[in-house]
């Protein structure tokens, strides 16, 4: 569960994450510079799969992967962790060789998910149910937004999708609208919001990914339980 909003300035992108949780997940390790191959790489840890659901590589390359809500097709149990799609997708130098090692992998080994991949003005998507892997890509010229609920993806899509382009659309400023989207919480309709809270799960963490000429940064803020928020940088290649 999680939301994921890119938006481009002159000088690269920004892209921020909500991660969503059960109240009963283990705490996830504090983002750290990692080595996948010839790439170094920014990512916090998830304990549980060993893997992540964010980070960003020296090469300029982000990669967040968020649930896909779907019914599971017949046939064997998944075997790998979706988090390992973000440590496969980070030993890449460029959103094409990424794509490609996407789909060298086995689909059924891996519950439903959607892989978002962005690097300079470029951003893919690729998709996964279970059976097969589709995957699309556009210029990143305008803001995007991605999200996921085990309410239901398209429950929840639609009233925060109407909120970020609101946001988008009126504020004047896309990165000063971005912080506000991803720090928004109706009162009334909390289970639902993108500052998420229901009795069995919470948004758990904010991220934000800053790729811009000569500059790769992570912002890691800890919401549940609450702790400072760690800043780590990378030298582009």
């Amino acid at each position: 569960m999680c939301t994921v909003s890119i938006v481009p300035d002159e000088h690269g992108f920004r892209l921020m994450s909500n991660r969503d949780e059960r109240r009963d997940r283990a705490t996830a390790l504090l983002p750290q510079i990692q080595r996948f191959g010839l790439r170094a790489a920014i990512l916090p840890i998830d304990p549980v799969g060993g893997g992540s659901w964010i980070g960003v590589n020296d090469a300029g390359l982000v990669a967040a992967v968020l649930n896909r809500h779907s019914p599971q097709p017949p046939g064997a149990p998944p075997t790998s962790s979706r988090g390992l799609l973000v440590r496969h997708a980070l030993a890449c130098d460029s959103l094409d060789t990424a794509q490609t090692a996407m789909r060298a992998l086995d689909p059924g080994a891996f519950q439903p998910f959607r892989l978002v991949l962005v690097q300079n003005r470029r951003i893919a998507l690729v998709a996964g149910d279970g059976r097969a892997l589709v995957s699309a890509e556009s210029t990143c010229e305008q803001p995007y937004m991605f999200t996921a609920s085990s309410l239901g993806d398209a429950f929840v899509d639609s009233p925060r999708r109407r909120l970020f382009e609101c946001l988008m659309g009126h504020s004047g400023d896309w990165q000063q609208g971005q912080r506000a989207f991803h720090r928004h919480q109706w009162t009334d309709k909390r289970e639902i919001s993108v500052l998420m809270e229901r009795e069995d799960a919470v948004t758990v963490s904010r991220t934000v990914v800053e790729v811009a000429k000569g500059s790769v940064a992570l912002e890691y803020e800890t919401l549940s339980p609450s702790q400072s928020t760690q800043r780590l940088e990378l030298r582009p290649c």
